[in-house]
């Protein structure tokens, strides 16, 4: 299973272009869906994950512990649906689940990606395109 964790950085978390995103519950589910999506050619560079905590402060969902620019970044956001979705996202961290974040190149890597985290429990499940973002779980 190789991933990189998020935790251990902490550059400012923008936009996550070109990403599919979802929720796992247990450390079970993320071992499963990393070990299948590398198993499916996602290199460790494609594969993202927060846990905790820590991985919930990261996301900065007001940005002030990354300075004036992260908090103008988040200010605008709060007028799309990023902000609601890093609350959400923040909230299942702070419950003990896990945020996988993976790079996908087309339209066939953000299916697979999305069919591997379902198979994995995988909810709040969503791609991050360059002008839209598509549900592909609840």
């Amino acid at each position: 299973m190789e991933f990189i964790s998020l935790n251990e950085n902490d550059n400012f978390l923008t936009y996550p272009a070109n990403r599919v995103i979802g929720i796992v519950n247990t450390s079970e589910d993320l071992y499963a869906a990393v070990t299948e999506l590398n198993n499916n050619g996602f290199e460790k560079e494609q594969v993202q994950v927060l846990c905790g905590e820590t991985g919930a402060e990261r996301l900065d969902t007001t940005g002030e512990h990354h300075g004036f620019l992260a908090k103008f970044y988040r200010f605008v956001e709060k007028f799309g649906v990023e902000s609601k979705h890093l609350s959400e996202y923040k909230s299942e961290l702070l419950d003990g689940r896990f945020l996988v974040a993976i790079n996908v190149r087309d339209k066939d890597e953000r299916a697979r990606v999305g069919d591997i985290l379902k198979a994995h429990g995988g909810h709040r499940i969503n791609f991050y395109g360059k002008l839209a973002i598509e549900r592909l779980s609840r």
